[in-house]
């Protein structure tokens, strides 16, 4: 079945970029397979998306990888934590004069 795009004209709802470091909330209902990523930190691998049928909770959904496997994620259960475009330069302090 293929999946569709998340549709961006539902809300404001910010985009997490792939790379991006996110934290799963403790309060993620997870299948037994998948329970293993609960509050942990899981990396986007995925742009968002709808969620595939109507098994599914409506919302917007991301895979995400956890120790080398790949699960889905419901968006308000994803917390950033990093941002792969974040410039992580040092910035040079200035001594000011007084």
């Amino acid at each position: 079945m293929p999946v569709r795009p998340a549709d961006s004209s539902k809300g404001a709802a910010r985009i997490i970029k792939i790379g991006t470091l996110c934290y799963v909330v403790e309060s993620c209902s997870a299948s037994p397979r998948t329970r293993c990523a609960v509050g942990k930190i899981v990396e986007v691998v995925s742009l968002p998306y709808d969620a595939p049928d109507w098994t599914y909770l409506p919302g917007t959904y991301y895979d995400v990888r956890f120790e080398g496997c790949i699960f889905y994620c419901r968006s308000d259960k994803l917390r950033p934590i990093s941002d792969p475009d974040a410039d992580i330069t040092e910035s040079q302090d200035e001594t000011v004069a007084a």
